[in-house]
C-alpha cells in the first residue's frame, strides 16, 4: 500500500459523511417536530394559547423539554419578568412626588417582593421535588399579587399594567402546565 492511501476509496469516505449528517439533520428535525408537538399540545391546556405558544417558542430548551421541562421555562420567564418589573416599579417610586402614587407604588413593591423572593422560588423548588400541588399553588400566588398591583389602581391608570399584566399571565401559564403533572 502507498503512503498517504486509503484502503477505502475517497467516494465511500464522502458518501459515509454525507450519510452521517443527513442522519444527524434528520435526527434533529424530528426532535424539534416532537419539541414543537408537545409544546402545542401543552399550550392548548392552558388559559392563554398565543402566549404560551410565543413565550415557550423563544426559548431553544422548549424543543427538548418534556411536560416538566416546560413548567421549569415557564416559570422561570416568569420570575425573570416580575423581577424586572419589581426594578420598573422601584424606579417609579424613587421619582414620583405624588403622594397617592406613592402609596400605590409602594404596594406593588410589596407584592413583587413577595413574588419575587417567596412564591415564585419556592413553586421552582417544589416543581423539583415533583410537589406539584405546591408549584401551581406558588404561581398561583404570584399571579394573584402581580393582579394586586394592578387592581388597587381602580380609576387611574397603573403605569405596570402591562408589566402586571405579563408576569400574572405567564405565572397562570407555569400553573395550568404544573397541572397537567399532577
Amino acid at each position: 500500500m502507498l503512503m498517504g492511501s486509503s484502503p477505502f476509496p475517497k467516494w465511500l469516505f464522502l458518501l459515509h459523511a454525507f450519510l452521517l449528517s443527513s442522519t444527524t439533520e434528520s435526527t434533529t428535525l424530528v426532535l424539534v417536530r416532537q419539541g414543537n408537538d408537545l409544546i402545542n399540545a401543552t399550550c392548548k391546556r392552558t388559559g392563554n394559547f398565543n402566549l404560551c405558544i410565543k413565550a415557550l417558542g423563544s426559548d431553544p430548551r422548549s424543543f427538548k423539554s418534556d411536560v416538566k421541562g416546560l413548567a421549569k421555562i415557564t416559570l422561570e420567564m416568569s420570575l425573570t419578568k416580575a423581577n424586572q418589573t419589581l426594578n420598573l416599579v422601584g424606579d417609579l417610586f424613587k421619582n414620583t412626588r405624588e403622594p397617592v402614587l406613592f402609596r400605590l407604588l409602594g404596594t406593588c413593591i410589596e407584592e413583587y417582593r413577595q413574588v419575587v423572593t417567596n412564591y415564585l422560588p419556592e413553586a421552582m423548588t417544589a416543581l423539583q421535588s415533583n410537589k406539584y400541588g405546591a408549584s401551581k399553588q406558588g404561581a398561583e400566588n404570584a399571579a394573584a399579587d402581580a393582579q394586586v398591583c394592578v387592581q388597587q389602581f381602580a380609576g387611574r391608570k397603573s403605569p405596570v399594567w402591562f408589566q402586571s399584566k405579563m408576569v400574572k399571565d405567564l405565572c397562570l401559564i407555569a400553573s395550568s402546565i404544573v397541572s397537567t403533572l399532577q
